[in-house]
């Protein structure tokens, strides 16, 4: 029997987290939980506390807790095949949407993720060929099929794995086009045919859309793109989601809306409300600064809303995707005969796509710089090939005053597989790698 005193450790959990201390709601929690340890509500909002204390570790040994009290709980099975793959335990995950499956825990999505998943952080370049080699069989086997999986894309999105396969040293527009032609099949949606106005005014209509007009690589290096446009020639519209981030960046964008003649829409989370507020605009032009980070974005893509629909290189791999028209690089970015890897037509300019300036004020300490030689690699983790290794290792044998640094993930999973990996390919030198925490660029500049 629950005394007044249990319920009120609980309850004061419940207002930490809705207040967003969730240290102190963890530690009441806890506390609960020491009193009731099979209390699935308790465990519930602990696990909940430990997800957005980004502790991913002890946020699954909660859920799997409660998976063992109640085994028919789809909102907890779900929740833990996410918290499994934001881990990157691969195996762990396909085994549990293995399960899932057979004692109908989750929908039929999750036969597609089961076959398409592929590591954020790999073990070798083997482990890399295997992935692509039973995702390209299940694709073929798959489209070359009768099997008549339809699925809601507003409810059983699937997020695109273009993204995780694009930094794995292969040529993916094949693989792309045939998750085009998978998403199709799967999504009857995404071949809707939508009636669009050739040019009706003097000015030419130009959308651009992305998650991530904040303060992001995208926002950074296209702002001032966007910003710069002749206003007597263009009409400009910038979409972004319920997902973008507030910032600077972003906060640039809607101040730009006053004095620009720049016009801000938050697109809503439902897919054709998304399709009915872009198509209203009768676009001439639609511009997609990156194709395949934002699954709330990617879908759009397989519609065509304007005339001319262009991708550039936020993110730089061929869509394969045959409603986009367009990929604007850079002559000084790419291969001799490059128009063979792009299903679009490749736009070559003499200089990069981007109007920025870094702002800057700090300074390089140099009494630093002279007792190490510093080596910086500022990318996401999941971009660091396992053929780098032995890169990293040749420059730490090498040089002998070498400091090589990286940036951690969020939840430090990534970090966690790389360091892992590291201590087999680089050895007793990996003291001399340093993840450091996010930071500012400033602060980045003087770590």
């Amino acid at each position: 029997m629950e005394s007044k005193l249990d319920k009120s450790i609980f309850s004061l959990g419940v207002q930490n987290f809705k207040k967003g201390d969730f240290i102190k709601a963890k530690d009441h929690f806890v506390k609960a939980l020491l009193i009731h340890p099979a209390n699935i509500s308790i465990l519930e909002n602990l696990a909940l506390t430990y997800y957005n204390l980004k502790d991913l570790g002890n946020c699954e040994i909660q859920l799997k807790k409660i998976i063992c009290l109640d085994k028919n709980s789809k909102k907890i099975y779900n929740f833990l095949l996410k918290i499994l793959r934001e881990q990157d335990k691969v195996d762990e995950l396909k085994q549990y949407i293995k399960d899932g499956l057979e004692n109908n825990l989750i929908d039929e999505k999750f036969s597609i993720i089961y076959n398409t998943v592929f590591p954020f952080i790999n073990k070798d370049a083997d482990e890399i060929k295997n992935y692509r080699n039973k995702t390209n069989l299940f694709l073929d086997d798959f489209l070359n099929s009768n099997k008549n999986i339809k699925l809601n894309i507003n409810k059983q999105s699937i997020g695109p794995p273009i993204y995780e396969y694009s930094y794995d040293e292969f040529e993916n527009l094949e693989l792309n086009k045939k998750f085009v032609n998978l998403f199709r099949k799967i999504y009857p949606e995404l071949n809707s045919k939508i009636e669009f106005t050739e040019k009706n005014t003097d000015k030419i209509k130009i959308g651009f859309i992305s998650e991530y007009f904040t303060s992001h690589t995208i926002g950074k290096l296209f702002r001032g793109t966007i910003f710069e446009l002749d206003r007597n020639k263009f009409e400009v519209y910038v979409f972004h989601t319920t997902k973008t981030t507030k910032g600077k960046i972003f906060s640039d964008f809607l101040a730009k809306e006053i004095n620009s003649n720049l016009t801000n829409v938050i697109l809503p989370r439902s897919f054709n409300e998304k399709i009915n507020i872009i198509k209203n605009k009768k676009l001439d032009i639609i511009f997609y600064p990156d194709i395949g980070m934002s699954p709330d974005l990617y879908f759009l893509t397989f519609l065509r809303f304007a005339k001319y629909q262009i991708v550039s290189w936020g993110h730089p791999i061929s869509t394969g995707n045959t409603n986009i028209d367009f990929f604007i690089s850079s002559s000084k970015a790419e291969v001799k005969n490059a128009q063979k890897h792009y299903s679009e037509k490749l736009i070559l300019l003499d200089h990069m796509l981007y109007y920025y300036k870094p702002e800057i004020s700090l300074k390089l300490n140099l009494d630093e710089m002279n007792k190490q030689n510093i080596y910086s690699c500022p990318q996401t983790l999941f971009k660091i090939h396992p053929n780098y290794d032995e890169i990293l290792k040749q420059i730490l044998l090498k040089d002998k005053k070498a400091k090589i640094y990286f940036i951690k993930d969020a939840n430090k999973s990534l970090f966690k597989k790389l360091i892992s990996r590291f201590k087999k390919t680089i050895g007793s030198d990996i003291d001399r790698i340093v993840f450091n925490e996010k930071m500012s660029v400033e602060i980045y500049i003087n770590h």
